[in-house]
C-alpha cells in the first residue's frame, strides 16, 4: 500500500512476543515501528519525537496505561491519536481510558488481520479532526483581526455568543463599564427603542439594519453599521461595522459635488436645494425670503489681462469680502439644517454660481429694507480695490434683487428673476443693485421675442446699411465714414442700436451680423467705384467675439478680396475692452490685420483702462474719442482737458484722431482749434442709407441745412465760415 510517507507507529506493550508479531505485520504494511516496554517507556519516546499514533496497553508491568495515556496528553501539542488495547471490556474500563485521553480502544486477543485497517481508519480520522482544528483556529485568527463585531443575540438581545468584538466600538464604552450583555450596551440611548424593533424584526426573520454614531469633539466622531441578520434557530446574527472611513468618503464627495473649491462657498445645486428649503418654511411661517443677484462689472478684463490664475485668486478674495460684507446676518453652514425655529432675524447664506456670479439668499425677517441694506453692505465691500500679484484691480457688483413671494414662490422663478433685476442694474450703469419689478418680465419676454426676430431679418430689407459720413476738421470735406447697421422691425419700427447689438452680442449672432455688414459694405463700395465716386475709407466695427475667432482675418480679406476692393479702403474698429484682453493674442492678430493691408482703429477710447503703454505697443493708425467726452465741452472744463490730452497723445502717437458725436458749432469749433483730424456727428450729418452717402461724397461738403446752420452760427468766427463757405461751394449743392 503506497503513502505519501512512512507513518510512524508506536507500541507500548510488556508482551515481547505481542511486540514482535505486531511490528512485523505494521512494518509488513508500509509503517514505520517504534516500541516500548512500559508506560514511562513510552512517555520518552513520546517526549523525544511524536508519533503518527500510539498503541497503548493497559497492563503494563511498569506503569498501566491509563496514567501514560495522561502523561502522552500532557505534553506540548500532543494531539496524537491514542489506541487503547486492553483485556477489559467493562464499560468501566472503556469510560476510564476515555477520560484519560483516549481516541480508541482493541481488546484483547487482537484481530490481527484487523489491526491495520483499524490503524488507517484512527489515522483518518485524526487527520480530519486536525484540518478542522487548523480550520477552527484560522477562522478565529480571522475573527481576531476583522473590524467587524459578530454576536448571536436572543430575542431579548441578549447576547449568547460573541465571536469578534469590534475594538473601535469596545473602546468607545465608558471607561470601567462592565463587559456588555446586551446588545443596547453597544449604542446610544436615544438608539435603544429603534435598536429593539429592528431586533424584533429579525425574530420574525425579516433581516433588518440601522446606523450611528459615537464620540465627540475630543475623541473625534466614529460612525457604525449595525446589520441584523435572522437564523433559523430563533437567535439573531448581528454584525457591528465601523463605516467612519466610508462615511469620510461620502462626505468628501457631498463637498465635492456642492462645495466650490475655489471659494470653499456652496455651489450652484446646493443653493438651489436651500432655496427651495427656505421658501417652503417662509410659507409655512409667513414670512419671506430675499435672493441677490451678484455679477461682477469688469473680472472679464482682470481675467483677460492678467491671467486665469489672477482671476481665480480675485474670486477668492471677493467670497471673502461677500462674506465680510453680510457677517451681521447670522451664518448658516451648508450642512446646517433649516430649523423650523428658528430666531426671527435676518439669516444670510452666499453660494457661488459660476464664473463672477454669487448669489445671496436672505432668510428669516426679510423686507425689502433688509434687502436694500445687505445689497448696499455688499457694494460697499467690494468698492475698495483688490491687490492681486502687485496689481491693484477694480470690480464693481450689479445686483439684482427679488422678493418672495412677490417676484416668486418658487426657487427656479425667483433666481430669473433676481438675474433679470441684476441685468437691469448692469444696464444702467453698474456698481449699482436693482429690485425686480413685473415691467422687467414683459422687457424679456420682448428681447426673446427680438432675438428670433433678428434671425430671420438677416437677408431681408428689415436690415439696412447706413454711412455716418467723416469730415476732415479743418476743410469739411467728406473722407470717409463709420458703417452702421438699422433694424426697422416690420411691427416695432426701428430698434435702438444699443438693443440691436445687445442681443446679436448675448447671443452669438454678432458674428454672422459683421460678415453681412462687410460684405454689404463691399458691395456698396464696388458700386460707387463702378460710377467713379470715390467715397474714402469706410470704418467698420468689429465686435470682441468676431475679433477672438482665429480665422477672423483670413475670413474678412477673403470677403473684400471676392468683392474686388482693397482692404487699405477699411478701417476696422475695436473697443478698449477687445484691445485690453491678452495682450500677445491682441498683439497677433492686430499684426496679422495689418500686415493684409487693413486699416486699424480703437473706438471710443477714454471710457476703458487702456494705459499708454499698452496703447503704444499696439500696430493702431486712429484714435476715436468717445462721445460721452464731447457731449459736455465746452462747458465741462474736465472734459476739455481729456479730449486735449487725446488729441495730444494721438499727435505723438502719429495717429489720426475722430471726434465722435459733433453736435454744436462750439465743439466744432474747439476741435479745429486743437488740430483734430476728423469730426463726425449729427452737426455735420446723421448717419444716411448708401444712395444719400453718395450724394453727400459727390457734393463733398455738409448738407444745406448745416451749412446755414454753421454760417448763422459762426458769423463772430469768419475763419468757420469761410471754411463752410468753401466747403459748400467745391461740390455739388445737394439739399
Amino acid at each position: 500500500m503506497s503513502r505519501r510517507r512512512s507513518q510512524r507507529v508506536l507500541l507500548a506493550d510488556d508482551d515481547a512476543m505481542l511486540r514482535e508479531i505486531a511490528t512485523g505485520m505494521l512494518e509488513q504494511a508500509g509503517f514505520e515501528v517504534a516500541t516500548a516496554a512500559s508506560g514511562d517507556g513510552a512517555l520518552a519516546a513520546c517526549a523525544a519525537r511524536m508519533p503518527d499514533i500510539v498503541l497503548l496497553d493497559v497492563q503494563m508491568s511498569d506503569g498501566d496505561g491509563y496514567q501514560a495515556c495522561a502523561n502522552i496528553r500532557a505534553l506540548p501539542g500532543a494531539t496524537v491519536p491514542i489506541v487503547m488495547i486492553t483485556g477489559l471490556e467493562d464499560p468501566q474500563s472503556i469510560d476510564r481510558a476515555y477520560q484519560a485521553g483516549a481516541t480508541d480502544f482493541m481488546v484483547k486477543p487482537i484481530n490481527w488481520p484487523l489491526l491495520v485497517r483499524r490503524i488507517e481508519y484512527v489515522l483518518n480520522g485524526a487527520r480530519t479532526l486536525d484540518a478542522l482544528r487548523h480550520s477552527e483556529e484560522n477562522n478565529a485568527a480571522l475573527l481576531k483581526l476583522m473590524p467587524d463585531g459578530l454576536f448571536l443575540v436572543d430575542r431579548q438581545g441578549l447576547i449568547t455568543q460573541r465571536f469578534s468584538a469590534n475594538r473601535g466600538l469596545i473602546r468607545r464604552r465608558a471607561a470601567g463599564a462592565a463587559e456588555a450583555i446586551r446588545l443596547v450596551d453597544f449604542l446610544p440611548s436615544g438608539l435603544h427603542a429603534t435598536a429593539m424593533e429592528r431586533l424584533a424584526s429579525a425574530v420574525r426573520g425579516v433581516a433588518a439594519a440601522f446606523e450611528f454614531s459615537l464620540g465627540g469633539k475630543r475623541r473625534g466622531v466614529r460612525h457604525f453599521e449595525c446589520r441584523l441578520l435572522p437564523k433559523s434557530s430563533g437567535e439573531v446574527l448581528v454584525v457591528l461595522r465601523d463605516v467612519t472611513r466610508r462615511k469620510d468618503s461620502e462626505g468628501r464627495m457631498r463637498r465635492l459635488a456642492y462645495i466650490d473649491a475655489l471659494t470653499g462657498l456652496p455651489n450652484r445645486e446646493w443653493i438651489k436645494s436651500y432655496l427651495a428649503k427656505a421658501l417652503a418654511r417662509a410659507e409655512r411661517h409667513k414670512t419671506a425670503c430675499a435672493v441677490l443677484f451678484v455679477d461682477l462689472d469688469g473680472f472679464k478684463r482682470v481675467n483677460d489681462t492678467l491671467g486665469h490664475e489672477t482671476g481665480d485668486a480675485l474670486l477668492a478674495q471677493v467670497a471673502g469680502r461677500l462674506r465680510s460684507a453680510l457677517g451681521y446676518c447670522r451664518r448658516r453652514r451648508p450642512e446646517d439644517p433649516l430649523a423650523d425655529n428658528a430666531a426671527p432675524q435676518v439669516g444670510a447664506q452666499l453660494a457661488r454660481l459660476g464664473g463672477d456670479e454669487f448669489i445671496a439668499v436672505l432668510t428669516g425677517a426679510v423686507t425689502p429694507q433688509a434687502a436694500e441694506r445687505a445689497a448696499g453692505s455688499i457694494r460697499d465691500e467690494l468698492n475698495s480695490k483688490f491687490v492681486l500679484a502687485g496689481y491693484e484691480v477694480s470690480v464693481t457688483p450689479s445686483i439684482g434683487i427679488a422678493l418672495s413671494p412677490q417676484h416668486g414662490r418658487e426657487a427656479a422663478a425667483l433666481l430669473k428673476n433676481a438675474d433679470e433685476a441684476m441685468y437691469l442694474a448692469k444696464s444702467s450703469g453698474r456698481n449699482q443693485y436693482r429690485f425686480y419689478d413685473d415691467t422687467l418680465r414683459a422687457r424679456a419676454l420682448l428681447r426673446s421675442a427680438l432675438e428670433l426676430d433678428l434671425r430671420a431679418a438677416l437677408g431681408t430689407e428689415q436690415l439696412q446699411v447706413l454711412y455716418q459720413p467723416q469730415y476732415d476738421a479743418r476743410s469739411l470735406q467728406i473722407v470717409g465714414a463709420e458703417t452702421l447697421l438699422r433694424w426697422v422691425h416690420p411691427e416695432r419700427g426701428e430698434i435702438a442700436s444699443a438693443d440691436l447689438m445687445a442681443i446679436a452680442e448675448d447671443t452669438g449672432f454678432i458674428c454672422e451680423l459683421d460678415a453681412w455688414l462687410l460684405a454689404q459694405a463691399c458691395a456698396d463700395l464696388k458700386t460707387w467705384r463702378s460710377r467713379g465716386v470715390s467715397v474714402g475709407r469706410l470704418s467698420l466695427k468689429i465686435s470682441g467675439r468676431e475679433f477672438l475667432r482665429p480665422e477672423m482675418p483670413i475670413q474678412l480679406s477673403r470677403t473684400i478680396e471676392q468683392a474686388g476692393v482693397e482692404p487699405s479702403l477699411f478701417e476696422l474698429q475695436l473697443t478698449e475692452a477687445v484691445l485690453m484682453r491678452d495682450a500677445s493674442t491682441v498683439r497677433r492678430t492686430l499684426q496679422a490685420l495689418k500686415e493684409l493691408g487693413f486699416l486699424l482703429a480703437i473706438d471710443d477710447f477714454g471710457s476703458g483702462e487702456c494705459s499708454f503703454n499698452s496703447l503704444k505697443q499696439l500696430p493702431l493708425d486712429t484714435l476715436k474719442i468717445a462721445a460721452s467726452f464731447i457731449e459736455e465741452i465746452p462747458e465741462d472744463t474736465g472734459n476739455l482737458a481729456i479730449v486735449r490730452a487725446i488729441i495730444a497723445l494721438g499727435r505723438k502717437l502719429s495717429m489720426r484722431v475722430v471726434a465722435k458725436g459733433v453736435h454744436t458749432v462750439a465743439q466744432l469749433q474747439f476741435l479745429r482749434e486743437e488740430s483734430c483730424d476728423l469730426v463726425q456727428g449729427f452737426l455735420l450729418s446723421p448717419p444716411v442709407a448708401a444712395d444719400r452717402f453718395v450724394m453727400l461724397a459727390q457734393s463733398s461738403g455738409p448738407t444745406t441745412q448745416t451749412v446755414r446752420a454753421l454760417q448763422l452760427a459762426s458769423s463772430p468766427t469768419e475763419d468757420l465760415a469761410e471754411v463752410v463757405g468753401k466747403a459748400w461751394a467745391g461740390g455739388n449743392r445737394t439739399g
